[in-house]
């Protein structure tokens, strides 16, 4: 009986952002009702075009993930788990630890398994960093042809006369404000690290566990470095972690003009990945409600459509490389759970 709590409490940020979006949604439902209606009468041939894209993302996880592993699971499991990682990656951290444990299962240790995670976050990090640069970097020209303002652009105007209307003209109440906030800042680091230091086995045991932490260093970097002398597995990875977030550009980009947005392409490159980059900003398990509400804010702000074509274009794009996959990646656990292969 102990179980059930753990679960509510692990799939309460998935229930809180759940009533959230239904909130958003009744308050902005002019413009929902407006984008469902846009998605309704949608081209089905742009419809098309996207999903071929989103499908084309399929093999691409596959073989990002096989590129990043030493073991040779067979190709039907990996194409399993990497469809069961959306619909579990609702239950926050979970998906991390569906993979470790599949990891395991393919005879690789703790510490391989979270090298080969890394090697493949490592990949999709350093090929998405330049992308999103160009598209920040472009965004303010999308924004002067639509006529748009960015919505930082008096930020620092506001900040300096919150700063003045708090601190005031006294030199000594400025300097005080400083040195409390320092203070707050690091006693809350402090207890913090006590608190997992402790949680760990206490301070006596922090020189065993760095030697440890350092020996698992060494054999992580051994994996990593065995990766990289296969060419074949390493050209996988990079390739598939590039064509990742392309894809997903052409997926937008079809739902777009599918809703009859005519946004082209490059536009939509700048768009998809800014919201990329402010996504994370506000958190939610798998992105739930959070990439949607980022998709259409930069739609309208960076692009210049309205609302409700914006929305339904976010509630396309979603539903296409996200929510309609919820079904079959549960099946695909279940699949993997019956092979024991989790």
């Amino acid at each position: 009986m102990a179980a059930v709590p753990a679960a509510a409490r692990k799939a309460l940020p998935t229930v809180v952002c759940t009533v959230l979006v239904a909130a958003a949604a009744v308050w902005q439902r002019d413009a929902v009702s407006t984008g469902v209606h846009a998605l309704a009468g949608a081209d089905p041939r742009w419809l098309l075009v996207a999903g071929l894209a989103t499908l084309a993302l399929w093999p691409t996880s596959v073989f990002m993930l096989r590129g990043s592993i030493p073991a040779k699971p067979t190709t039907g499991q990996l194409f399993a788990l990497q469809l069961a990682v959306p619909a579990i990656g609702l239950v926050p951290a979970a998906s991390l630890l569906l993979r470790l444990r599949f990891l395991r299962r393919t005879g690789l240790s703790h510490t391989g398994a979270v090298a080969s995670m890394g090697l493949m976050g490592f990949a999709a990090l350093m090929v998405r960093v330049p992308l999103v640069v160009v598209a920040v970097l472009a965004a303010p020209g999308l924004m002067r042809r639509n006529g748009a303002q960015p919505p930082w652009h008096d930020l620092g105007a506001r900040a300096s006369g919150w700063w003045h209307h708090l601190a005031g003209e006294n030199p000594w109440r400025t300097t005080l404000i400083t040195i409390a906030v320092l203070i707050v800042v690091i006693a809350a680091t402090a207890v913090a690290l006590h608190r997992r230091v402790v949680a760990r086995g206490g301070w006596r045991r922090l020189p065993a566990r760095l030697r440890g932490a350092r020996s698992d260093a060494e054999l992580a970097w051994k994996s990593v470095a065995t990766m990289a002398f296969r060419p074949r597995r390493a050209a996988a990875l990079w390739i598939c972690a590039l064509l990742q977030p392309l894809l997903m550009v052409v997926a937008l980009w079809a739902v777009l003009h599918a809703v009859g947005a005519n946004l082209s392409l490059p536009d939509t490159f700048v768009v998809e990945l800014v919201t990329v980059a402010l996504a994370p900003l506000l958190p939610s398990p798998n992105g739930v409600a959070t990439k949607e509400i980022t998709i259409a804010a930069g739609l309208t702000a960076v692009a210049g459509l309205t609302a409700g074509v914006a929305v339904g274009a976010a509630l396309g794009f979603r539903l296409l490389t996200f929510w309609c996959q919820i079904p079959l990646g549960l099946a695909s656990f279940a699949y993997l759970n019956h092979r024991r292969a989790i």
